[in-house]
């Protein structure tokens, strides 16, 4: 996460995970004697609230409610930083006739099998990400040692991207390209 929205994600969980380890830390320095004996054996809680709650039919209720709705907010939290950025449908312009839209999902599949299937390949991935309307590449391969890495670039470079973008019907394809040297036999493509 390089976007403003990832500093926050990241600001706020560390201030939140410090609360909660202080509170924590707190709670058991109390229960192990940190605060005299005493205070280990009192609750946490004073007679006057523990009354309160006792005595009060909608207090219980209350605290169940906002329980669930910062476990809710939480679970939103969590989703918002697990969603990925990958288009579902791209938006190609053809000029004045309209806009196409397509599946990314089969278009990623289809340069991962055609990477694949180059000499010293041993599996590519191909990921087509951002907005639907300006995607980019993100190409993993991984490489069977001693490969010629040099010629297997220049190949992405001058044939697997170009036809892609070729195929969407793009101006512009940024790619960013992940190559990993590795020992073994060459194995389908994963998806």
């Amino acid at each position: 996460m390089k976007t403003r929205s990832g500093k926050g994600n990241r600001t706020g969980l560390a201030v939140f995970g410090l609360v909660l380890l202080a509170v924590g830390g707190l709670a058991i320095a109390r229960a192990l004697g940190a605060f005299g004996d005493a205070a280990a054996r009192e609750p946490v809680v004073d007679a006057g609230a523990r009354s309160f709650a006792a005595t009060t039919p909608w207090f219980w209720p209350v605290v169940a409610a906002v329980g669930f709705v910062i476990g809710l907010i939480g679970l939103a939290w969590l989703l918002a930083l697990l969603r990925v950025d990958r288009p579902r449908r791209l938006r190609l312009e053809s000029g004045t006739s309209g806009v196409t839209e397509v599946d990314a999902h089969p278009a990623s599949e289809a340069l991962a099998e055609q990477v694949s299937a180059y000499p010293d390949v041993r599996r590519a991935h191909a990921v087509l990400r951002g907005p639907s309307d300006d995607p980019h590449l993100d190409l993993g391969v991984s490489a069977v040692e001693p490969a010629d890495l040099g010629a297997l670039v220049t190949r992405l470079h001058d044939e697997a991207v170009p036809d892609l973008r070729t195929t969407l019907g793009l101006r512009r394809l940024p790619a960013m390209v992940r190559l990993n040297l590795t020992g073994g036999r060459r194995t389908r493509p994963v998806h």
